[in-house]
């Protein structure tokens, strides 16, 4: 059975991957339903029957929920999976020495791991792509047409968290380079504790506007409507994966990694709205972020 950890208790299922949530207290949370056990002639386990325990920021989840079911089918492997910001679960197998694999939600915590000698560097891969982006609710009730508007008395405001969340640097970055910061700050509704709760707060709508993922309107087109960013103040992110520092199946964590990464996984990660080829329009995000 797939189980998912998760370090953030979000409190209602609307996020980028459905399923029930509990605070990151080691207890295991089983996914709905039962996966099937691999048939006879499913491939060997790459693995030594031990589960691959897998901390990753949210961003992905959608995704890397699907995947690590796949390979468990494919390979009867378990792979459990700690979610939340990726800050915080790089803080949380860091200090407990713990783990197989880190999936950042975006590259710049991935450099982060690496100063702080957590993971191991040459096992670093990147998987797919993204490009911030401001989110609306669908039909853009209130006619948001660039960061500017964040400082408009009737929009409520939600970024990341910064320094735990990859969405936080993001969006406090953007609004400092366009000078908003200090007028934008003080009215910020509330802090996403992870790439999921910040869209969670447009979705149940306590937020008017986002500073989010592209991908989250192609994952809730029905319901998020992206605004695109300046060329100056976007770029493109990836989501990056590598084994960790501590893991007693640095092997088995590594054939992990490249499964994510194959052609397989890689029509998955299409098929839920990730960019498989860098869509960089030519700029990167600069210091901060």
């Amino acid at each position: 059975m797939l189980r998912r950890l998760v370090v953030v208790c979000l409190g209602v299922a609307l996020c980028l991957g459905a399923g029930a949530c509990r605070k990151g207290t080691g207890e295991a949370a089983p996914a709905p339903g039962v996966q099937p056990a691999p048939s006879a002639d499913a491939e060997a386990a790459p693995g030594n029957g031990k589960a691959l325990t897998v901390f990753a920021g949210s961003a992905s989840m959608p995704a890397l929920e699907e995947l690590a079911g796949n390979y468990e089918q494919r390979y009867g492997a378990k792979v459990d999976i700690t979610s939340g910001g990726s800050g915080s679960v790089l803080t949380q197998f860091s200090q407990e020495q713990f783990g197989d694999v880190y999936i950042p939600g975006s590259d710049d915590f991935m450099d982060k791991a690496e100063a702080k000698d957590a993971v191991v560097k040459d096992t670093r891969t990147v998987l797919v792509y993204l490009i911030p982006a401001i989110c609306v609710a669908k039909g853009n009730p209130k006619k948001v047409k660039a960061v500017a508007d964040f400082a408009r008395e009737d929009i409520r405001v939600v970024i990341g968290e910064p320094k735990a969340v990859c969405l936080g640097d993001i969006g406090k970055w953007i609004l400092e380079e366009t000078d908003l910061w200090s007028k934008v700050e003080p009215r910020i509704a509330s802090y996403g504790g992870s790439c999921e709760d910040t869209l969670n707060k447009l979705l149940l709508g306590e937020a008017d506007a986002i500073i989010g993922w592209d991908v989250f309107a192609k994952q809730q087109s029905d319901k998020i409507e992206a605004i695109d960013l300046p060329l100056e103040l976007s770029g493109t992110r990836n989501i990056p994966a590598a084994v960790i520092k501590w893991s007693e199946q640095p092997e088995e964590a590594q054939a992990l990694i490249d499964f994510l990464a194959s052609d397989e996984a890689k029509g998955i990660w299409a098929k839920h709205g990730y960019a498989l080829e860098d869509p960089s329009r030519g700029m990167a995000l600069g210091g901060g972020v």
